[in-house]
């Protein structure tokens, strides 16, 4: 163990002595401070346009003239899904799924205001977050500063001095590991520490940031790890460059590339228009809320008589209207549950292929807990999604009942005040609990745990090849 002290010691020192690590690690704090302030401010801004939007729409819902209940109901709500605290870290898919639902009876409607859609072709690159500095740019570093680790030795011709003092291969592959990890380690702490000060004193969010920086740094680990070894079994810095090199291009752009590609050529999406298409047949064959007259409603009308003992819908304790608009709707919600369904699981399929696909690349692993712990990742959006659903079959049968309740069949001049509209609670969205986002990232811990047993097994295995050739 002191051996290994005293290698580290060494190449911690050698470290804070390069002037290249103070350019590289000063660029890399400067550009990441400036990412991360730049999006806390567009994160603050975002965050006080929607609590204006939201504070409007629930002026307008309250305050809108006096008018007929289901007609209200038309007249529409509007559900934002707020930023998480730590959206600013890493945007995940805040950016392309939208964050306003417009809530009206009868259907569901698509999400709006998706950043990505006004953006332009930029957006095709990417958008440059503190979360892909760490991700890409950091793994880049780790790269160039531990490429030669172990060539240098051989390439100097000191690594067989380093033998005959008795030093094993082990000793000096941990001793490198964790001198250079101290010197990465002391770039992650700052990178969080800023974080976690932007952040606010949230200990929610903490948590959070706290399980960021373990993952990140065992995500930087195992690059530092097959960094040095792979510059152990090449003993050439130009060949283990060149390699590293590769491979930092194949984790982080080609096989994220294909997966996603993959999973979408295994479980294809239907077209919109297919989409569209389905749900109208299915709604015409159903209970129609503005066509009473339909086969289903005449049904239910029918059973309603027999049930009431009455022989027209006009001596029924209730208005029929409003019951069938009800009826209509229920039918209506289970045509878009059984459609949403399906598509939510197909994309769940695709999004299981990819993270199943970090097992055999850590950048892909990373990025999906990394986004699962900022929420901002699909199940996040699910999550928003399924609440903005319930709340809107809630307010919209409870117009439904008031004009089942206190109208008269066809008396479409029936009045609801602000008493009504102001029954109708506003919308808020309960994000997903810590254990609830991990819960579905397993194959990314995984895959990091793999891979550190996997280099903890070649480290092991070395010595019987090339120790002492």
């Amino acid at each position: 163990m002191k051996k290994i002290k005293i290698i580290a010691g060494k190449e911690f020192r050698s470290g804070l002595r390069s002037p290249a690590w103070y350019l590289a690690g000063g660029l890399f704090l400067l550009l990441t401070l400036l990412i991360l302030i730049s999006g806390y401010r567009n994160y603050r801004q975002r965050s006080q346009e929607r609590a204006a939007a939201v504070s409007e729409q629930r002026s307008r819902w309250l305050n809108q003239d006096p008018k007929h209940p289901h007609i209200a109901a038309h007249f529409g709500n509007f559900a934002f899904m707020p930023q998480t605290p730590l959206s600013f870290f890493d945007h995940g898919l805040d950016d392309f799924t939208g964050t306003v639902a417009y809530l009206e009876p009868h259907r569901q409607n698509e999400f709006a205001f998706k950043p990505a859609e006004s953006a332009g072709a930029v957006s095709r690159f990417g958008v440059l977050t503190a979360s892909m500095m760490l991700q890409v740019i950091f793994p880049l570093m780790i790269i160039f500063i531990s490429f030669d680790g172990f060539s240098r030795e051989f390439e100097q011709q000191t690594i067989q001095l380093l033998y005959s003092q008795g030093i094993s291969f082990r000793q000096l592959y941990l001793g490198k590991f964790y001198g250079l990890g101290l010197l990465l380690f002391l770039l992650l702490i700052l990178v969080l520490l800023i974080l976690a000060i932007l952040a606010g004193t949230d200990i929610a969010q903490w948590s959070r940031i706290l399980l960021l920086g373990g993952m990140y740094g065992s995500y930087f680990a195992v690059i530092l790890a097959l960094s040095l070894l792979c510059s152990a079994y090449l003993r050439n810095g130009r060949l283990t460059l060149l390699l590293l090199t590769g491979l930092w291009v194949m984790i982080t752009i080609v096989l994220p590339k294909w997966a996603a590609s993959t999973g979408d050529g295994l479980f294809r999406l239907p077209t919109k228009n297919t989409f569209d298409a389905a749900i109208h047949h299915d709604l015409l064959n159903g209970i129609n809320g503005h066509d009473p007259s339909g086969a289903r409603a005449q049904k239910l009308k029918n059973e309603l008589l027999r049930k009431y003992n009455v022989d027209t819908v006009a001596k029924l304790p209730f208005n029929f209207d409003g019951y069938i608009m009800e009826a209509g709707e229920e039918y209506s919600s289970r045509v878009y549950d059984r459609h949403f369904a399906q598509l939510q699981q197909t994309l769940i399929r695709q999004n299981q292929l990819t993270q199943w696909c970090g097992l055999i690349d850590p950048f892909i692993a990373v990025n999906g807990l990394s986004m699962a712990l900022a929420g901002t990742d699909y199940y996040s959006h699910l999550a928003f999604q399924r609440q903005a659903e319930q709340y809107r079959r809630h307010f919209v049968q409870q117009m439904n009942h008031e004009m089942e309740v206190h109208s008269k069949m066809g008396d479409w001049d029936y009045r609801s005040d602000r008493r009504v509209f102001a029954a109708v609670p506003p919308f808020h969205y309960h994000p997903p609990g810590l254990m609830t986002s991990v819960s579905h990232q397993l194959p990314g811990m995984i895959s990091l745990l793999i891979w550190s047993m996997l280099i903890g097994w070649f480290v092991q295995r070395y010595p019987v090849y090339l120790n002492h050739a």
